[in-house]
């Protein structure tokens, strides 16, 4: 095998280790961000005006 393949190789290798690392970092980032601030549903306007309606009302 040539150097320049070897070299090119070598960088290939480098490139995709790279790529895997930062996508693993980021996909962890997902994760805790999902834990820590998990999804909230929005009640329709119509269910939270009933709710502060009942709240009142006792």
């Amino acid at each position: 095998m040539t150097p320049t393949i070897q070299t090119a190789l070598f960088i290939a290798i480098v490139g995709i280790a790279g790529i895997f690392i930062f996508m693993s970092f980021f996909y962890m980032i997902i994760l805790a961000l999902d834990k820590y601030l998990p999804y909230q549903e929005e009640k329709p306007v119509e269910e939270f005006i009933e709710e502060t309606f009942e709240d009142e009302e006792e």
